[in-house]
């Protein structure tokens, strides 16, 4: 068995391989673009989306691919390059980490662009399995500082209701669909096992950090000011506005049962990624 995987210091990836290395898993492999970043892993690979000759020097002799893009605008065209590069170098399967929802005609351009992938590796005729996880609690990591100094935080979905995934749990998806072939040919949106809102989330912090923690949603038109205003560039305003339009109008209210089916545990709830994860990180 070889194992390649992409994004591997990402909130992802670092845990996908911090978890097959732990299961001793034999040729592994992590991909970067930038030799001074680490992996937890002895072979590391210099590969870039963008450069596909070090795509396919990176997939050489690699059996199984899992393949994580960040959100970025041109991250459609770099899965097109790595499922080129996988197919020429001989790679028989990927598991693919997609969005909630993807879909061509979806309402966020991460939306359309893992559609659109997601249909590439469909067509492609490598074996396959497509994990579709919802909105990440990791989110919550970027306003801790902002709720350690002010126990307030804001996000433009309003009250919407979200099967929001502990990135953790996703992980542990790719790791089995990794290293067993019984999801092949499936799709699979990935929850937790609740669905809840931001004003849910910051009840749940008042209960726990024992002080008033409180929600302030903006509208979706303001977070693209302060989104570009900050300097991430107009594509990245436009996917947090939009992801905000979508999640307050329900669009991400649902939960399914696909993280207990593939790992054989329950999806962590909020409650305990607070406790394991958000609290140390505003300590």
């Amino acid at each position: 068995m070889s194992i390649l995987v992409t994004g591997a210091t990402g909130t992802i990836g670092s845990h996908v391989l911090r978890l097959l290395a732990a299961r001793r898993t034999p040729n592994l492999r992590a991909m970067l673009r930038d030799a001074s970043k680490s992996a937890s892993v002895s072979e590391v690979v210099i590969g870039d989306f963008e450069d596909v000759p070090s795509l396919q020097a990176a997939m050489a002799g690699v059996e199984t691919l899992v393949l994580i893009t960040p959100a970025a605008p041109n991250a459609q065209q770099h899965a097109e390059n790595a499922i080129d590069a996988a197919k020429s170098s001989g790679v028989r399967r990927v598991v693919r980490v997609s969005a909630i929802k993807a879909d061509r005609e979806g309402p966020t351009n991460n939306t359309r662009a893992h559609g659109h992938t997601d249909g590439m590796i469909a067509a492609s005729g490598l074996k396959h399995v497509i994990l579709r996880p919802s909105l990440f609690m990791q989110n919550m990591l970027m306003v801790a500082d902002t709720l350690k100094a002010t126990g307030t935080f804001s996000f433009a979905t309003a009250q919407g209701k979200i099967g929001m995934i502990d990135a953790r749990d996703i992980a542990a998806c790719v790791v089995e669909c990794a290293l067993s072939e019984t999801w092949d040919g499936q799709t699979l949106d990935l929850t937790g096992p609740d669905s809840i809102s931001y004003s849910d989330v910051a009840g749940i912090l008042t209960q726990l950090v024992e002080r008033e923690i409180d929600c302030d949603p903006i509208s979706p038109d303001a977070m693209y000011q302060m989104i570009e205003g900050a300097g991430w560039g107009a594509w990245m305003a436009a996917l947090t506005r939009d992801y905000g339009r979508a999640y307050a109008s329900g669009w991400g209210d649902f939960t399914t049962d696909a993280v207990e089916q593939i790992t054989g545990r329950a999806p962590t709830g909020f409650r305990t990624f607070a406790r394991e994860v958000l609290l140390p990180a505003m300590a």
